[in-house]
């Protein structure tokens, strides 16, 4: 469509004039648009980051009477193809909400006869471990939606892994009870009357020295509270100070909002280790920050609050680690480096069979020297894993090795991959002993003769 092209236009106004005539084609057309859904999806969505914010507005409405309009199937798989996998927080949160009704519309009876509904369960559940607080949200609310349904909850426990599914439903579990506490009425304590005679003016009532009856102990305990109250007030203003900061428009305050976040790590720590899931809501958009100078000084505060609090940043691993190795394939090479001391922060002080599991997962999702990078962390992992869970190895550091010597043009790949892959290979027979050979015996010959070459068998 000519139209298409428009939507691009560098006049905000020519482009927002185009994605409206689209959201009215859509209406009008129905379903007669359903062969210009693949071409005109990627271009809404894209609009929905790289623009004003009245032209996003216009390119979301666009988008929802789209979904609204042609036929479902369409629909679903341009969003899914193009909208959830975006590397744009906001592009994935339009995306996930415009999924999340569709499938309401469709009723998961419908869902489950859809063409591609294991890549559906797929997607929900990558949603639902977004790093963005609302798209986590519109996955978990598919997530509830698949479970109720058998076929549906079976290929959602096939495409996630038992960890990540009881991470999601424990999530989902817990909203609940927040969401159950805070729909119920306070309950108000009874109050004694008292018979004391006319109430004296204030100004008349005897000095503290004078009072030795109950009502000292009453005016000490008003003390106790004005004592306490404050605390609890200050740290919730300093966390929506840090929210604030965080979420700024002009890219130094929001420096100034992860300077804060570090300052707090090192004077309040309990505060942050209660409050981190929330905290990291708003912190992992700076990891991944469209500022350089942001993401940088993030990564670079994210590898000393590793330091800091240690284990109290497992419930946000599946986050901070994707976030970290995203950045691991930085052109910029100052966000590289501190993305790789980051690496070595979280192997040195999080929990080291979760993180082989998180870093494996994200391996198959890298490209270019950020799967050497994280090959080598798994490679670090492997001894002291294996002492303690040999199953978490065999399952999740082997298949990273099956994977480097599946290529059949290893013997004459760069010096750094083979190394990489020999390092790998020998750190894992040196723990497994024969058992890698029995393992590597279900292989391809390929697999089993690049493994004999750098083992030297």
């Amino acid at each position: 469509m000519a139209l298409t092209s428009e939507v691009t236009n560098l006049r905000s106004k020519v482009s927002n004039s185009a994605i409206v005539t689209l959201g009215e084609f859509f209406v009008t057309l129905k379903k007669d648009m359903d062969s210009e859904v693949d071409e005109v999806a990627p271009v809404l969505l894209q609009m929905v980051w790289n623009s004003p914010e009245f032209v996003q507005k216009a390119a979301c409405h666009a988008l929802g009477l789209m979904v609204e309009n042609v036929t479902p199937a369409r629909a679903m798989t341009a969003l899914m193809d193009r909208g959830v996998k975006s590397r744009c927080a906001q592009v994935r949160k339009c995306a996930a909400e415009l999924l999340l009704s569709l499938m309401e519309r469709t009723g998961v009876t419908k869902l489950a006869d859809t063409p591609r509904v294991e890549m559906l369960a797929h997607v929900a559940g990558k949603l639902a471990q977004d790093c963005h607080q609302d798209t986590r949200h519109y996955g978990q609310e598919m997530v509830k939606m698949l479970l109720s349904h058998q076929k549906l909850k079976m290929l959602l426990e096939r495409s996630l892994s038992t960890r990540d599914l009881e991470d999601i439903l424990t999530r989902i579990k817990k909203k609940g009870m927040e969401n159950q506490k805070s729909e119920c009425p306070p309950v108000k304590e009874p109050v004694e009357k008292r018979n004391d005679g006319p109430k004296k003016p204030q100004a008349t009532l005897p000095s503290s020295k004078g009072v030795e009856s109950t009502s000292d102990g009453c005016l000490l305990h008003r003390a106790k509270a004005q004592v306490t109250l404050p605390a609890a007030v200050e740290e919730t203003g300093m966390l929506q100070q840090l929210y604030h900061l965080l979420q700024a428009k002009g890219f130094q305050t929001r420096m100034e909002g992860v300077a804060l976040l570090l300052d707090l790590c090192k004077n309040s720590p309990q505060l942050i280790s209660t409050n981190i899931v929330q905290i990291f809501d708003y912190f992992v958009l700076r990891i991944c920050d469209s500022h350089k100078k942001v993401r940088q000084k993030a990564l670079d505060v994210l590898a000393e609050i590793l330091g800091l609090l240690e284990d109290a940043m497992n419930p946000v691993m599946i986050r901070l680690v994707e976030g970290i190795t995203k950045n691991l394939s930085s052109k910029d090479p100052g966000v590289r480096a501190a993305a790789l001391r980051a690496l070595e922060g979280s192997t040195a002080h999080l929990d080291k069979v979760l993180l082989m599991k998180e870093f494996s997962h994200q391996w198959s999702q890298l490209s270019g020297q950020a799967v050497l990078d994280v090959a080598e962390c798994i490679t670090e992992l492997v001894e002291w894993v294996y002492a303690r869970s040999p199953e978490v190895v065999e399952r999740y550091a082997l298949p990273v090795l099956w994977s480097f010597l599946d290529n059949k043009a290893l013997p004459v790949r760069s010096t750094s991959v083979r190394t990489v892959a020999t390092k790998l290979a020998s750190a894992l027979h040196e723990v497994m002993g024969t058992r890698l050979k029995k393992c590597a015996a279900s292989k391809p010959p390929h697999v089993r003769e690049n493994l004999s070459n750098i083992l030297c068998w």
